[in-house]
């Protein structure tokens, strides 16, 4: 029991997950429109929604960045790289049609 209860600090301390309510609206309700795509693309085989959801995801991963921007750094230049890496599948995706 006493390890339960340090574990549970640690995490309460870090505040390692974004909370989708502390995020405004349209993040919320881009991030549920991308997962939506993202399971209709996988059943689907639609080039034109997986290049959405892939532009979707860059959106959602570059607003996260930003707002993570001012607490924690290291996170940040995380969202942004992938959102980088995701520009170029971007563009792959489209060269490739």
């Amino acid at each position: 029991m006493k390890h339960a209860k340090k574990y549970v600090i640690i995490n309460q301390k870090r505040n390692l997950v974004f909370r989708l309510g502390k995020l405004p609206l349209w993040v919320s309700v881009t991030a549920i429109i991308v997962i939506v795509m993202a399971v209709t693309s996988l059943l689907i085989d639609v080039p034109f929604l997986e290049i959405l959801n892939t532009l979707g995801l860059v959106v959602l991963m570059v607003s996260l960045g930003a707002f993570a921007w001012n607490k924690n750094k290291a996170r940040a230049y995380t969202f942004l790289g992938v959102s980088m890496f995701l520009v170029f599948v971007l563009a792959f995706q489209i060269f490739t049609l």
